[in-house]
């Protein structure tokens, strides 16, 4: 796995790992070692179901305290007219923001 990281960014490329739990990330070391320490870009969802666990999300991402505060306020104050979710995304430690993603309303009314 770290060195399929390693050739990817050597290379240019940018490899992508998705998980639903935020456990498959921390409860393995070698998963940790690869992707965490090799990952410039940071795309996060709401994560108010981990606010008890989130000091060490936040030691092992990295994260600043700005970046805590963008991530903990994803979806609490959204718009009641606008049907979306919003995403964080954090590229390299340098920028960080908090986006709206919409989608149409039949697309909106087919998601679980």
């Amino acid at each position: 796995m770290l060195s399929l990281h390693k050739t990817v960014r050597k290379y240019f490329g940018e490899a992508i790992v998705v998980t639903q739990e935020v456990e498959d990330i921390i409860s393995s070391p070698i998963v940790k070692e690869s992707i965490i320490n090799n990952s410039d870009c940071k795309i996060l969802l709401d994560q108010r179901k981990y606010l008890n666990k989130f000091d060490s999300i936040q030691n092992l991402l990295g994260l600043t305290d700005k970046e805590r505060s963008q991530i903990l306020s994803i979806n609490m104050a959204n718009h009641p007219g606008r049907k979306y979710k919003e995403v964080f995304f954090s590229l390299g430690g340098t920028q960080s923001a908090v986006y709206a993603t919409e989608v149409s309303l039949e697309e909106y009314y087919v998601r679980p």
